[in-house]
This record gives C-alpha cells, sequence and structure tokens, in this order.
C-alpha cells in the first residue's frame, strides 16, 4: 500500500469521538453554584442573583457575547468595590462567582490583597505591579489621589457614557488599600492595576 494514498492516511486516523451532548449554558451549570452555598434568584432569562447571607448580592448573566459576573450597590457609582467583569468561559465565571464569595484575601510579598473581591484582577499582573510599587508619603499619595478624583468628575460632568465610560474612569481614578503583614505601611493599587503605592504611615521618610 502506497503510504501517501487516501486509504492509508484513514487508516492510520484516530477513531473519531462523537458527543452528542448539548453544549453546557449558564441556565443548566447555576445549580453548581448553589449546591455549594450560595442562594440563586433567577431574575430573567440566564439571567441570576448570588447571594450568601453577610455579603453583598451579586448578578452573574449570560448574554450572546459572553458572560458577566457583576456586583454594584452604589447609585449611580461605581463605588470603590463595585465591579462589573466578562468571562468568555462558563467554568471561570463560575469559579470567579464562587471564589467572591468564599475566597480569602492572599499574601503577596508581604501585602494582605484582597484578591477574591476583584475578579477583573490577575495574579500576574498583581505580582508585577506589587514589585514596581512607588513609594510616597501618607501626604503625598492624598494630593494625588484628590487630583485624580477631580480629573474623574471634571470627565464625568463633560458627557461621558453612562455606563462603561463612567466605570472606566473609576478604574483609573479608585485606590484599594491593602496592609501590610510587617509594617504600618499601605499598598495602594489603582483598581485597574496601572499603578501601585507603597503609602508610608505619618512621620515616616519619603
Amino acid at each position: 500500500m502506497i503510504l501517501g494514498s487516501p486509504v492509508a492516511r484513514l487508516e492510520r486516523a484516530p477513531p473519531v469521538i462523537r458527543n452528542d451532548e448539548p453544549p453546557m449554558t449558564l441556565s443548566s451549570s447555576i445549580k453548581y453554584l448553589a449546591e455549594r452555598g450560595i442562594a440563586i434568584t433567577e431574575i430573567s432569562a440566564n439571567r441570576y442573583v448570588l447571594h450568601v447571607e453577610g455579603k453583598r448580592s451579586s448578578i452573574l448573566e449570560e448574554g450572546p457575547n459572553g458572560l458577566v459576573f457583576s456586583c454594584w450597590d452604589c447609585a449611580p457609582g461605581p463605588g470603590p468595590d463595585d465591579f462589573r467583569t466578562a468571562f468568555g468561559v462558563l467554568d471561570d465565571a463560575l469559579l470567579a462567582a464562587w471564589y467572591f464569595y468564599f475566597g480569602q484575601a492572599v499574601g503577596v510579598d508581604g501585602w494582605c490583597i484582597p484578591l477574591h473581591q476583584h475578579p477583573y484582577w490577575s495574579l500576574n499582573r498583581l505580582a508585577y505591579r506589587i514589585a514596581n510599587a512607588i513609594h510616597l508619603t501618607s501626604d503625598q499619595f492624598e494630593v494625588m489621589e484628590e487630583s485624580r478624583q477631580r480629573d474623574r468628575m471634571s470627565h464625568a460632568t463633560a458627557g461621558l457614557p453612562p455606563s462603561d465610560g463612567r466605570y472606566a474612569a473609576a478604574l483609573r481614578s479608585q485606590f484599594v488599600a491593602c496592609p501590610s503583614a510587617t509594617s504600618s505601611d499601605t499598598l495602594m493599587l489603582r483598581r485597574d492595576l496601572e499603578e501601585a503605592y507603597v503609602v508610608e504611615s505619618r512621620g515616616q521618610a519619603a
């Protein structure tokens, strides 16, 4: 037999495994979160409210462009802890929801980071930003933060889109405070992880 012939290639080909099971969807998979202690309330097709007693409610929804996990308490917001994160893979969205409610802060280079509360963060980018953090006094940081907030308000009054534009502006101007395990310093992470500052407690040298 000629090895390059179609018959030879067919004989060497691996068997075809047929899987006629329908693809997993949010509506068929949301039960896995309920089985793990998250209360689920369906508010419309492919849109669910998630809740655990004593913690913030969130929304997990599936649309034509993927899945969105959000937690938005402030009106109009976003507040410093509000977020809206898109996922292209169902498992990633389910894991993010579970981790949001049952995860704990992680230690990175001596800092206590609430990674579970910010599902839009990635660990590798977080580690890079911490390694390149800039040291400031508390007074220097306050001046810089106030300037960012003024810029954000000026953009808001200039007519940015009310949802995505406002959220992007908040990520550029809001910071998450992370305590140190070894000192009185505080790590301030910009919410979009484009900046990080080690803010020294008052009385220390810059």
